[in-house]
């Protein structure tokens, strides 16, 4: 990753927290490089975050020139930069189900293309979400991970088109 020139929108941000664009990036490339391999699943996600998410996709599409940017990469990106450990996941469940507590809209049920890991922890999600005692709970760990995404997307700034790696 290339550190951010003086003056830009990452000015002050902490180079560990710098990892949204690229994760963009890379789930872009796999859905194009590896694209037999990405499988559809079924997600609820937040009327909130869905909206926040298309709002941002948008975004980046103008910010990029990339209108083959879909709401499936940024589910994947945000999915594959979850914690691994069940137990962090429900802590980051658990905060966002906290905020969402007075929240009446209902989730609809949206399938998207995703890559192998992210629809390998989504097809074990709901078991593992059940042995931890957090079952029926899904919605709001994957709306906590693009919630997370979107975070980060906004304080590292407008997307922008990977640099060219020329031989």
């Amino acid at each position: 990753m290339t550190v951010p020139e003086a003056g830009s929108a990452m000015e002050g941000v902490d180079a560990q927290q710098v990892w949204a664009h690229h994760a963009i990036h890379e789930s872009f490339a796999d859905a194009k490089l590896r694209s037999a391999r990405w499988k559809s699943h079924g997600f609820r996600i937040s009327p909130e975050v869905l909206g926040n998410l298309k709002e941002r996709l948008n975004a980046d599409r103008r910010s990029t020139g990339n209108s083959g940017l879909a709401l499936g990469h940024y589910v994947d990106a945000a999915l594959r930069h979850l914690p691994k450990a069940v137990e962090d996941q429900i802590e980051m469940a658990a905060a966002f189900e906290a905020k969402q507590l007075w929240d009446q809209e209902r989730t609809q049920p949206s399938n998207y293309r995703v890559g192998e890991s992210a629809y390998l922890l989504m097809s074990t999600l709901k078991l593992a979400l059940q042995e931890a005692d957090f079952g029926r709970r899904g919605t709001y760990v994957v709306s906590a991970a693009i919630e997370r995404l979107l975070a980060s997307l906004a304080a590292e700034g407008p997307l922008r088109r990977p640099d060219r790696q020329r031989s």
